[in-house]
């Protein structure tokens, strides 16, 4: 296939150009070039200079096309954050109607669920059970938890439409490699925001790029995939050395009813579905944790 990748010169652009490049064509978009320094797959592959608020921007890359990763979006709350992301991605998908394009991996978000680290009040998401699945209901916010829920629906509308295929990746933190190497947890007590449900939540899972750049190259490939869904692509233990069990009754004791089948470090987000329709697995996981422990 020939697949476009937008947000072509961001950090996960990286991991999915290259889980993607042995057996396909890619062309990269962005508003941005590539950084002067990139040594990585991307800078031997096509670029485009484009805006996706830019409706001519999108024909130019889709034409042509077979299948687009779409990662490109401002990635947290800003003044332009809805605006941008949201008309962005209504512009690629008519681009892509336009030019027969039949499949789309979605880079969204679980903040678009509603809890995360933006979410305007500091307590009270309606969560039904844990782990937290894709048949819970939604309840955003901010602009950026909006945003990507406001595109999973518009997504949703041209897979109605047109048939467009579209996989709504919700990705936790992405963490780069090297951070695994580094990382240290933050002692409970240096919480910044103890009180607030989508900060929590949204600070002790991670998802490695390698895994998540996989769950894109699972999607666009496997034929016998759904023609529509959502998918947690998370980790499936926490970053904390602490049992979540006892992270829940310190931080969070509303949940305790709902975490009685929560065991370990396990994270609050199932991958169950992605599992068993794509057949993804977070490979990279945190060696064993020690210390951070109150």
């Amino acid at each position: 296939m020939r697949i476009l990748i937008t947000g072509g010169a961001g950090k996960l652009a990286q991991y999915v150009a290259q889980a993607l490049c042995a057996r396909h064509s890619l062309v990269l978009m962005d508003k941005k070039p590539l950084p002067e320094e990139c040594e990585d797959v991307r800078r031997d592959l096509p670029f485009l200079l484009g805006d996706l608020t830019d409706k001519e921007a999108c024909l130019r890359a889709t034409e042509g096309v077979d299948a687009i990763a779409h990662l490109g979006a401002i990635p947290g709350a800003g003044p332009e954050t809805f605006a941008v992301n949201t008309v962005g991605t209504w512009n690629l998908y008519e681009a892509a109607q336009h030019h027969g394009v039949k499949r789309v991996a979605f880079a969204s978000s679980i903040n678009a669920l509603g809890l995360g680290p933006y979410r305007i009040s500091e307590k009270g998401f309606p969560l039904q059970r844990l782990p937290i699945d894709e048949e819970q209901p939604a309840d955003p916010q901010d602009n950026y938890a909006l945003s990507k829920y406001v595109n999973e629906i518009t997504a949703r509308a041209f897979h109605s439409a047109y048939g467009i295929r579209t996989h709504c990746l919700r990705l936790c933190a992405i963490w780069r490699p090297s951070w695994f190497k580094d990382y240290h947890p933050r002692p409970l007590e240096q919480l910044k925001r103890p009180h607030h449900e989508g900060y929590l939540v949204s600070t002790w899972h991670y998802v490695h790029s390698v895994d998540a750049a996989e769950a894109f190259r699972l999607s666009l490939e496997k034929e016998d995939a759904p023609d529509f869904a959502v998918y947690y692509v998370v980790a499936p233990l926490t970053n904390r050395p602490e049992p979540t069990q006892e992270l829940i009754a310190r931080f969070l004791p509303q949940w305790l009813p709902l975490a009685q089948g929560i065991q370990g470090n396990q994270g609050l987000y199932s991958t169950a579905k992605i599992e068993r329709e794509l057949g993804w697995r977070a490979n990279h996981l945190l060696p064993k944790l020690t210390g951070g422990a109150s």
